[in-house]
């Protein structure tokens, strides 16, 4: 056998980490490179912003949904009668006989001289009567000028309540929900001495105008159970 110049290169043994000596993971934990913590920082703010942006992005659903159609209920109380003028007595005087009254000369009066006329004093003109506001009864809404509408408009989650709207008047009227823009939108048409019972939100105005659309009133939802009386 014949020996070689160069003795064969013997691999160290590997060498295990002691008890107490960090590995190459919990070394970079200890000390982190500025290239991992650039990298964990746009991380972090990517998250942010698509959080952000995912927010505003969801579409704004308005507060609660449009008011059921209404139901007919029982009709309204029928319009207030005239009261009849009982009638007045009448006192006439007892009739007189002829033969009874004596009769006398006449004496023929001297002709008198005709009375100038007198000025009469003009009579005041009449003024005209003032119309009286309605009488609101127990139960019953405030009515508002129908010039409100243009500054009404649904809003609000108000809680959940109902209308008796009561037609009184002697043609057929038309109610309307005011929506989230303050448009109208047809919900009933009330013929006369007609009424029924609509659910509603409290923050949701409704207006009542005649069969051409012109307003005659506007009503706002109470918590309660109210009638809204069309006059």
């Amino acid at each position: 056998m014949t020996d070689s110049s160069h003795s064969l290169a013997i691999p160290p043994p590997p060498r295990h980490a002691l008890p107490g000596e960090p590995t190459g993971g919990e070394a970079w934990l200890r000390d982190p490179s500025p290239t991992a913590l650039a990298a964990i920082a746009v991380g972090l703010v990517v998250v942010v912003l698509a959080s952000i942006v995912s927010a505003f992005a969801t579409p704004r659903r308005p507060d609660l949904p449009p008011p059921i159609e209404g139901q007919a209920i029982l009709a309204s109380p029928p319009l207030p009668e005239r009261a009849t003028e009982a009638p007045t007595a009448s006192w006439s005087p007892p009739p007189v006989s002829l033969s009874s009254r004596s009769v006398l000369p006449t004496r023929t009066a001297a002709p008198s001289r005709a009375a100038a006329p007198t000025r009469q004093p003009a009579s005041p003109k009449p003024s005209r009567p003032r119309s009286k506001p309605p009488v609101i009864g127990p139960g019953e809404l405030s009515p508002l000028p129908p010039s409100r509408e243009r500054m009404l408009r649904s809003h609000g989650g108000g809680p959940e309540t109902f209308i008796d709207f009561v037609n009184t008047r002697r043609a057929p009227v038309t109610v309307y929900w005011l929506n989230y823009e303050g448009r109208r939108q047809r919900y009933a048409l009330l013929e006369p001495r007609q009424s029924y019972r609509q659910q509603t939100y409290v923050g949701h105005p409704w207006v009542v105008t005649d069969e051409r659309g012109g307003g005659l009133v506007c009503f706002e939802p109470a918590r309660r159970t109210s009638r809204a009386v069309i006059r």
